[in-house]
């Protein structure tokens, strides 16, 4: 059985994230679980598409790429398929928040994270160019 690891650092997190999106227009809807993605993103009450949400504890230009599980990308991908919506992969980073289309070219490897102790973290991941984040709003700190 996975354990699902959602904490209340998290959901405030998402809070932010949604909160920024608010201010330029964009509602969210939290989706049950069995969409694998965070939020439908909606536009004066029509959806615009879907959204993962992740906050890294660095700045943007850290690392050359953005990882994210390859199942994610595979299940955006087939939530964008069924409905012709974009699936954006949205990040809270310490300078900033960037969004990423899961439908831009990745690179594919090993990866995951090892600070949990739990085997589940190491995945086959998906490795977007860094290239491809696009700036929602940037801190100024």
């Amino acid at each position: 059985m996975y354990k699902k690891y959602e904490s209340q650092h998290d959901l405030q997190n998402e809070r932010l994230v949604a909160d920024a999106l608010e201010n330029i227009g964009v509602e969210v809807y939290k989706l049950p679980v069995q969409y694998r993605l965070d939020w439908l993103l909606r536009r004066d009450g029509e959806a615009i598409g879907f959204a993962e949400v992740k906050a890294r504890k660095c700045d943007m230009k850290k690392y050359p790429t953005v990882m994210i599980s390859l199942s994610k990308v595979i299940h955006a991908r087939l939530l964008t398929e069924a409905t012709g919506l974009p699936c954006y992969l949205i990040l809270l980073y310490r300078d900033g928040l960037a969004r990423l289309d899961f439908a831009s070219d990745f690179s594919v490897g090993p990866g995951g994270r090892s600070d949990r102790n739990d085997p589940n973290d190491q995945d086959v991941c998906a490795y977007y160019p860094h290239e491809r984040l696009q700036v929602i709003s940037q801190n100024s700190n």
